[in-house]
């Protein structure tokens, strides 16, 4: 890579952060709380020269690792790069203030998984979006702890709240920053092509928004997740008792992130080669996220704390989307109230869809090879995301990280979705879905539709086949 290029890169991510100065998601609050309601005509000029930098150099950076990113240098370069979003406001999540805010309460001797962030008596409650003030905390009890050692520091450092916040913010980064260093040794283990799955898996414009600025707790899930598998598949050292408790531990540090990563523990244990140290593997997972809830003390209230984020109608999931666009049509044949009754059914046959490719993933990888194992579990966690009940752009990174392990000849279609992902949401947090629900919706039942059609001619094309 050119020097010219690695400077055109450089200030790529300059603008990007100087966008979030102007539009991102501030301590202060929503630099555009009008934008939703009164549209972009209503918004500061300051906002919508930061939207513009925003489109503009997202855009850059996005064609720059599309055309450039594979080389050495740029995926050794990426972190220098991506240094100006480390001293910005956060980009397209207002979340990094609700995990302070958690971290926070735990502390202070109080229940995450009861007690809402406001109710709560977080100080920096006014960061959060007032959708979740009184919403208790859906994450396991290790991202918890993660978020009450960063607000531990920042106590420890200074009394004023304000640079509290700002030192956990810059402790959360930390904290994904090794969530990526761990994807790193994982995918250098686990890839044929080791340089292609950092590339999409680690260099990439959703990595710099999500993870980097962003800091959301998904990154440490995926650094857990891959360092997992890749403990689990490991041919540079004999297959012993304490590769197999290894392994399982880290699956069960990442399901005690976000329980999403459960399905992995199964592709994990079909990567150790006997029965004897699968069963060992299962049991040390089990013991390890017993050791984590009991050594936080908090329990198992984030699993009842789940349904709360299901409350949230958008069309970036695709059975909600579904249900929204049948909803629509019902509401314009006379049935109004039908629209909730059609979310709940499309998200239940969502669940069933995640239910068959996740049995059909592991009969696939039951007796198959290594790559085709960890494929199929990026697959499942794809799935997983895409189809249940609510979608973010960050809920992909955990299977993005898996898949750009194993899947090379699927590097483009994927990248293409990274894309995509990284601009989804606005700077300050305000999700396209949410200004599109009417197209978003009725795209996903197209193309849900495009599917069964594509599916019932294979189906039939391979029903005429010649023996």
């Amino acid at each position: 890579m050119s020097i010219r290029l690695r400077y055109a890169v450089f200030a790529a991510t300059l603008a990007l952060a100087g966008s979030a100065y102007l539009a991102g998601a501030l301590v202060s609050g929503d630099p555009a709380p009008t934008l939703r309601t009164d549209g972009l005509g209503s918004t500061s000029t300051a906002f919508r020269i930061g939207l513009l930098l925003w489109f503009l150099a997202g855009a850059a950076l996005a064609f720059f690792w599309w055309r450039r990113g594979r080389t050495r240098a740029a995926i050794l370069l990426g972190p220098l790069w991506a240094v100006p979003l480390w001293f910005a406001p956060p980009l397209a999540s207002r979340d990094v203030y609700a995990y302070a805010c958690q971290g926070a309460i735990w502390l202070d001797g109080r229940d995450p998984y009861s007690t809402g962030v406001a109710d709560g008596g977080c100080a920096w409650v006014s960061s959060v979006p007032e959708l979740w003030w009184h919403n208790p905390a859906p994450y396991g009890p290790l991202a918890i702890a993660v978020s009450g050692a960063a607000v531990a520091l920042a106590r420890a450092v200074t009394s004023d709240q304000a640079a509290q916040l700002a030192v956990a913010l810059a402790a959360l980064r930390l904290a994904a920053a090794a969530g990526l260093g761990l994807v790193v040794w994982g995918a250098v283990r686990l890839a044929r092509d080791a340089r292609g799955a950092l590339w999409l898996g680690v260099a990439s414009p959703l990595v710099a928004v999500h993870v980097i600025s962003g800091a959301h707790n998904d990154a440490l899930m995926a650094g857990l997740v891959v360092a997992g598998l890749a403990v689990a598949r490991s041919t540079t050292t004999r297959p012993t008792v304490l590769r197999a408790l290894g392994a399982g531990a880290l699956v069960a540090a990442a399901c005690a992130v976000k329980i999403t990563a459960l399905p992995v523990l199964a592709f994990a244990l079909l990567l150790l080669p006997y029965w004897r140290l699968r069963l060992i593997s299962a049991v040390g997972a089990l013991a390890a996220f017993a050791g984590l809830t009991a050594a936080t003390g908090l329990g198992f209230g984030w699993l009842a704390a789940l349904r709360g984020t299901g409350e949230l109608q958008q069309w970036t999931s695709i059975p909600t989307g579904v249900g929204m666009a049948v909803g629509y049509l019902l509401r314009a044949l006379g049935h109004p109230g039908a629209m909730s009754a059609c979310v709940t059914t499309a998200r239940a046959l969502g669940f069933a869809a995640i239910a068959v490719i996740g049995l059909y993933a592991l009969r696939r990888a039951w007796f198959g090879p290594p790559r085709l194992i960890v494929a199929a579990c990026g697959w499942v966690l794809l799935a997983l995301a895409l189809l249940g009940p609510v979608f973010y752009p960050w809920y992909a990174l955990t299977a993005l990280a898996v898949l750009a392990c194993a899947v090379s000849s699927w590097a483009r279609p994927l990248a293409l979705l990274v894309v995509v992902l990284t601009f989804l949401v606005l700077p300050n947090g305000l999700g396209i879905a949410v200004l599109t629900k009417g197209p978003g919706a009725f795209l996903d039942l197209a193309i849900v539709i495009g599917l069964a059609v594509w599916a019932v001619r294979s189906a039939a094309a391979g029903s005429r086949a010649p023996a």
